[in-house]
C-alpha cells in the first residue's frame, strides 16, 4: 500500500469535500442544467497508481479503505437524473427509440402533445398537438394521452375522449408519419362508449394493436369491473379491425373498472398487456402474451397478494422490457407499490420487491433495468387526487431485488399525475416529472 503523508492527506480531504458538494444540479426543460441524485468518485482519483486505493477521511477522522473492485463498482454506477417534464403537463409518456430519440406525449389544458429529445431529455422540440378534434381525459393521476414507437419510427397515440356529464367517451387513435411534425385526423377504435384503460403498442412490421375495457354483456357477476377489448391494424395503423373481446386461456378477461394498462411488444415479437384482475373480486397483476396476428392469450400472474376488493383503487400497472429480454411489472396492491420481473422465457415473474420504506399511499410505480441490471423504481407518495401534491420517490435495486441503498426524493408535484422513468442512451436512469424539490433557506 502506498503511504500518505499527512498534509497529502488534508488537501485530499478538502478537495473531496468541495468536488462532491458541486455534484449535485438542476436539469431543467430548457436543457440548461442537469440533475445527478447518485454520486460518483470525483475524476481526481483517478490519478492514484492502480495498487492505491481510494481513502477519503471519514467523520471521526479515520481512513476509509475501498478496493480496486469497489472502486471500479462505484465508477459504474449509474445516475438518477430527473428530466423537467413541461409546466402544468399531466400524465406524460415517453419511449426511448433504437435511433436514440427520446419521444414523449403528454397532457394539458385537456389536449395532448408530443415533442422528442436528441439528448436524454436535456431539450425538447416546440410541442405540437396530437388530437385534431375533441378533447383528451386526463383526471385522475393515470389517464392520458398513451405512446407506442414503432421500430420504423412511426408514432402511434390512442386516448379516451374527456369525460362529462352526457358525453360518449370513445377510444380515439392517431399517427404521425413525418417524425411528430404533424399528426393524421383522429380514428375511432371502440365500437362501444364508456371505454376505459386505453393503452397500445406497434412493432414496425404492420402490427398495431389498442386495447381497452368496456362494459359489456354478460354484466359481470362483481363490482367495479368490466371487459376486456381489443382491435388491430395490419398495415401499421391506416386501417382499423373490428372491435374484439378477448380471448384469455384459465381467466374470464375481467378487469379492474378504472385502473389503467399497459401493453408493450416485447424482444420476442410477442404482444403483452399487463393488467389488475377483477375475477373474483381479487384485484392481482396479471401479464398477458400472445402473437400479434392472434386473439388468444395467455395469462401470467405477477403477484398472489389476493386483495380481495369490491371496489377499483385505481391504479394499474406498468411493464417494461430490459435488454436482456426479461420483463418488470411495477404495481400497487394494499397502497403499497412493489415491482416483480419474469425470466427471460417470459414464462412467469418473480420476486415481490417494496420501497425501502413501505410508507402508507404509494402509488403510481414504474420500474426499469439497464444494461447491467440495475433496478430503478419510482413511485409517489400521496393521495389518489384530483387536487393537492404528493411527493415523487426513487431507489434503485439490484437485479435479484436487493436494495442498493441508494434513494432519493424528485420533489413534489401535482396529485392527479404521474411520474415516469427510461434508461437513457448512457445506461443511466432519467425521471421524466413535473416534480420539483423546495428551494433551499
Amino acid at each position: 500500500m502506498v503511504a500518505v503523508p499527512t498534509g497529502e492527506m488534508a488537501r485530499f480531504g478538502c478537495r473531496c469535500e468541495a468536488e462532491c458538494a458541486t455534484m449535485r444540479t438542476t436539469r431543467m426543460f430548457t436543457g440548461a442544467s442537469k440533475r445527478t441524485e447518485t454520486r460518483q468518485f470525483p475524476q481526481w482519483l483517478s490519478a492514484f497508481p492502480r495498487l492505491m486505493v481510494s481513502l477519503m477521511l471519514s467523520a471521526s477522522g479515520s481512513l476509509l479503505i475501498l478496493s480496486a473492485a469497489e472502486q471500479a463498482g462505484a465508477a459504474t454506477r449509474p445516475t438518477v437524473d430527473v428530466v423537467q417534464a413541461p409546466a402544468r403537463c399531466l400524465v406524460p409518456d415517453v419511449v426511448l427509440d433504437g435511433r436514440g430519440i427520446l419521444h414523449m406525449v403528454y397532457g394539458l389544458e385537456h389536449h395532448a402533445y408530443y415533442v422528442r429529445s436528441t439528448d436524454n431529455g436535456g431539450s425538447f422540440t416546440p410541442p405540437v398537438r396530437i388530437n385534431s378534434t375533441g378533447l383528451v381525459e386526463t383526471k385522475m393521476g393515470e389517464r392520458g394521452p398513451k405512446l407506442a414507437v414503432g421500430n420504423d419510427g412511426t408514432i402511434h397515440v390512442v386516448w379516451v375522449d374527456e369525460w362529462a356529464p352526457g358525453v360518449k367517451t370513445f377510444a380515439r387513435y392517431t399517427r404521425s408519419l413525418d417524425g411528430g411534425k404533424s399528426f393524421e385526423a383522429l380514428k375511432t377504435l371502440s365500437a362501444m362508449s364508456g371505454v376505459d384503460g386505453v393503452t397500445m403498442t406497434a412493432d414496425g412490421k404492420g402490427h398495431v394493436l389498442a386495447f381497452w375495457h368496456v362494459m359489456a354483456d354478460p354484466k359481470p357477476d362483481v363490482r367495479a369491473a368490466t371487459w376486456l377489448h381489443t382491435t388491430r391494424s395490419t398495415n401499421n395503423g391506416a386501417a382499423f379491425g373490428p372491435t374484439e373481446k378477448l380471448h384469455l386461456t384459465n381467466h374470464s378477461g375481467l378487469a379492474c373498472s378504472m385502473c389503467m394498462m399497459r401493453a408493450r411488444t416485447g424482444p420476442d415479437g410477442d404482444v403483452y398487456l399487463a393488467f389488475r384482475s377483477a375475477e373474483n373480486s381479487i384485484r392481482d397483476f396479471y401479464v398477458l402474451k400472445a402473437r400479434p396476428t392472434e386473439n388468444q392469450f395467455k395469462p401470467l400472474r405477477v403477484n398472489e397478494d389476493n386483495w380481495d376488493l369490491d371496489e377499483c383503487p385505481m391504479c394499474g400497472p406498468e411493464l417494461t422490457f430490459a435488454p436482456n429480454g426479461q420483463s418488470l411489472c411495477a404495481f400497487m396492491t394494499r397502497h403499497k407499490v412493489y415491482w416483480a420481473i419474469s425470466d427471460a422465457g417470459m414464462t412467469g415473474y418473480r420476486l415481490h420487491v417494496g420501497t425501502p420504506a413501505s410508507e402508507t399511499d404509494e402509488i403510481y410505480p414504474s420500474a426499469i433495468a439497464n444494461r447491467n441490471g440495475d433496478v430503478l423504481l419510482v413511485w409517489k407518495v400521496g393521495p389518489m387526487a384530483v387536487q393537492g401534491a404528493a411527493t415523487v420517490k426513487w431507489a434503485r435495486y439490484d437485479r435479484d431485488g436487493k436494495p442498493t441503498g441508494e434513494a432519493g426524493v424528485a420533489g413534489q408535484s401535482f396529485a392527479g399525475t404521474k411520474a415516469t422513468v427510461l434508461v437513457g442512451n448512457d445506461d443511466n436512469f432519467y425521471i421524466v416529472t413535473t416534480a420539483h424539490k423546495a428551494k433551499e433557506p
